[in-house]
């Protein structure tokens, strides 16, 4: 029956009031578990069906601070939204159901279990993982071209780092403090700046030339104040390098608690950087991306063939931990760790997209004793 333009943008509207009565929706528990046919580890995948799941950036712990909860995002609303899962009964409740907030660039908040910051546009919103309630913490001045890119939080919680594009030719780093908005601009390049990390220990932010690809030099340090800009991994003799042709450094993370940093050295393996620049390879591989546990004393690595792997940093020594995570889905894994060192988390394609995870502390349970081998 024809309702007419009346009716039909009526319905629209109660459309849209009923996707904006999402956020804080109690979906309920999805999670199912299976053994690894491999390695035999039980892996938790926290949504099941239809409700594909994708998980934050790595270069972070994707849980709060008190480990309760586990963020990332979903389309199951038609657009991309933050949700929460609870590790004790998998309960997975919708935090945000706004097209504007860019949900990807989500970032927990280290020193407050209850605050997540996420990016609206030009403005930057202090979201409580409670109830969903937000705070405006400030807005990113123009000029700006695009959204802008990423968050990452200083250790003392004090400043976001983050980047924007200012014109056709030219870069920025910024940071914003999340008590006052005060924005200050930290530098411009004229290059496309990516991977914008503040340092967890230090004021210091680390940023890429990003170029896809190679470099003329890939890596870069400057400290929070704009001074003392320089490059942060960067082999000049060729006779040193880890490969015959000009190295490409890539999917770099801080370690929180020590202030070094995993780099995948591309189709050759992973690398620890101290924070002057200096690198060593931890484990020759085809690794894909890799982040480290709070101590630096393992990196969770993922694989082209869609494996997940525990690397010790000490020794290199490696442990299979799941297989087939690429299987039907092609997926990024992207795994990091919790805060606690207990469970490493994953974006799964293995029979749908899902984000899962695994208990580490079966393999004490394995080896009968109070410390993993690997």
């Amino acid at each position: 029956m024809f309702r007419g333009p009346a009716a039909a943008a009526a319905l629209v509207a109660a459309a849209a009031l009923s996707a904006l009565a999402q956020a804080g929706r109690d979906w309920g528990v999805e999670s199912v578990t299976y053994a690894d046919p491999v390695t035999g580890l039980t892996v938790t995948e926290i949504t099941t069906g239809t409700n594909a799941a994708d998980n934050l950036y790595f270069h972070f712990s994707n849980f709060t601070a008190d480990n309760r909860h586990l963020l990332f995002v979903s389309d199951r609303t038609g657009s991309t939204q933050l949700f929460r899962w609870e590790v004790e009964t998998g309960r997975v409740v919708q935090l945000t159901e706004d097209r504007r907030i860019a949900a990807r660039s989500a970032c927990p908040d280290h020193t407050d279990a209850n605050r997540v910051y996420v990016v609206r546009g030009q403005e930057v919103l202090a979201l409580s993982v409670t109830d969903g309630a937000t705070r405006r913490v400030g807005e990113i001045p123009g000029p700006l071209i695009g959204g802008v890119q990423g968050l990452t939080l200083s250790g003392d919680g004090q400043w976001l780092a983050l980047s924007k594009q200012r014109d056709a030719a030219n870069w920025e780093i910024g940071l914003l403090h999340t008590s006052t908005g005060e924005y200050r601009t930290v530098l411009t390049q004229g290059f496309r700046i990516g991977h914008v990390q503040h340092s967890p220990t230090d004021p210091l932010i680390f940023y890429v030339w990003e170029t896809g690809g190679i470099a003329p030099q890939r890596t870069w340090l400057v400290n929070a104040d704009g001074t003392g800009n320089r490059p942060f991994y960067a082999r000049t003799n060729p006779a040193d390098w880890f490969t015959p042709l000009k190295e490409w450094i890539t999917h770099e993370a801080w370690v929180t608690g020590t202030g070094e940093m995993t780099l995948i050295n591309d189709k050759l393996g992973v690398m620890l950087a101290s924070k002057d620049g200096q690198a060593r390879m931890v484990r020759e591989g085809r690794y894909w991306h890799g982040a480290a546990s709070h101590d630096g004393q393992r990196i969770v690595l993922d694989d082209f063939e869609g494996r997940l792997w525990l690397a010790e940093t000490r020794t290199g020594s490696v442990r299979l931990l799941a297989t087939g995570l690429r299987e039907t889905v092609r997926v990024h894994p992207h795994p990091s760790f919790d805060r606690r060192g207990h469970y490493v988390q994953f974006h799964s394609g293995r029979t749908r997209e899902t984000v899962a995870l695994i208990d580490l502390r079966q393999l004490i349970r394995e080896a009968g004793g109070s410390a993993a081998p690997w």
